[in-house]
């Protein structure tokens, strides 16, 4: 009797670990549309809380050094600047490799370090399985620590692929895309709505609203409190780059601005 019932519990364990969970439903096509692909650049944004007061400044650089006709190599690095700087002392780099067809991740490292400690942080992707890495190093010790975590599902983007997959797409007003993307140690629901177009400082733009939810161990999903609302403009032309991000966060009205555009 204890065998039998060993294993239909084993059986149903592996049935509950099988099933898809209920978001999946929601998951839209992830072929990548047939806008153009992006042309290898650097674009330089500034931060800012209320379009105002200057708290850090982002690069993003596609095309960058190791890039093939395969895979795409991008890079990014900023961190905080003026008094944001006094208060919250942050810099970053984070390189990803990206597969031209699929737009499919294979490889994302970043480097973080605040006013506490020197974070490193590893995802990779292979089919559906992403691997992460996290080593953190805190300044008042200088001992590393060391977790992994480990994501099963497919679809999955990072930070830099899903972008290059929104643009992708047609993006005609009321369109959806919704994809689990994985840009650090923590897979999240991305919900993107087009909610048309405009111009903005002059320039034509597509403008998206963006929401997330964290995706739990157990796969169920919860509010992302961080962020409680994002809205996202790109440019309505080739390139289609980011131009204005602006997000409803726990520290206030968070902006991000296009400053310079540089095709290589």
């Amino acid at each position: 009797m204890k065998i039998i019932c060993a294993l239909a519990f084993s059986l149903g364990s592996w049935v509950s670990q099988a099933a898809e969970p209920a978001w999946a439903t929601r998951i839209t096509d992830s072929k990548p549309g047939k806008h153009p692909a992006i042309a290898a650049q650097k674009l330089d944004y500034s931060l800012s809380w209320n379009g105002q007061i200057a708290a850090g400044r982002v690069q993003f650089t596609f095309g960058s050094k190791g890039s093939t006709a395969d895979t795409l190599h991008c890079f990014c690095e900023g961190g905080s600047q003026g008094v944001a700087a006094q208060l919250f002392p942050y810099r970053f780099d984070m390189t990803g490799k990206v597969q031209r067809l699929t737009l499919s991740p294979l490889l994302v490292h970043c480097n973080e370090t605040d006013k506490e400690e020197t974070l490193v942080t590893t995802v990779k992707f292979q089919g559906k399985d992403v691997h992460v890495t996290e080593i953190s190093r805190p300044h008042a010790t200088g001992r590393d620590r060391t977790k992994q975590k480990d994501f099963s599902h497919t679809p999955v983007f990072d930070a830099f692929s899903v972008m290059l997959f929104i643009r992708s797409h047609d993006l005609n007003q009321g369109d959806t895309i919704t994809q689990v993307i994985h840009p650090f140690k923590t897979p999240y629901l991305a919900n993107i709505q087009v909610m048309g177009r405009e111009k903005l400082n002059g320039k034509d733009a597509i403008k998206l609203k963006i929401q997330l939810e964290k995706i739990k161990s157990d796969l169920t999903l919860v509010p992302y409190t961080k962020m409680k609302t994002a809205t996202l403009w790109i440019s309505d032309d080739q390139h289609r780059v980011p131009l204005e991000l602006r997000v409803a966060a726990f520290i206030g009205d968070v902006r991000m601005t296009l400053q310079k555009q540089e095709v290589l």
